[in-house]
């Protein structure tokens, strides 16, 4: 089998693959409800001081947890 080439950082910044992959290039966690992602935030922060918000994905409908800049 044919092995797939990573895209490069130009096309993945183009494509919709992007909106599922962090800025290091790992793949966000999806959460299936409001509540399981904002439970997922508050760890962060209890753990390591992060601060981040829940919002709910255009691309597939679920929830991811990001920074609070993305508050709207």
């Amino acid at each position: 089998m044919p092995r797939r080439r990573r895209p490069t950082r130009l096309a993945v910044e183009a494509s919709p693959w992007n909106a599922h992959v962090t800025r290091e290039g790992r793949p966000k966690v999806a959460y299936r409800t409001r509540t399981e992602a904002l439970s997922s935030a508050h760890l962060a922060w209890t753990l390591h001081g992060a601060e981040l918000d829940a919002y709910r994905c255009d691309y597939c409908h679920q929830w991811h947890i990001g920074g609070s800049s993305r508050r709207g």
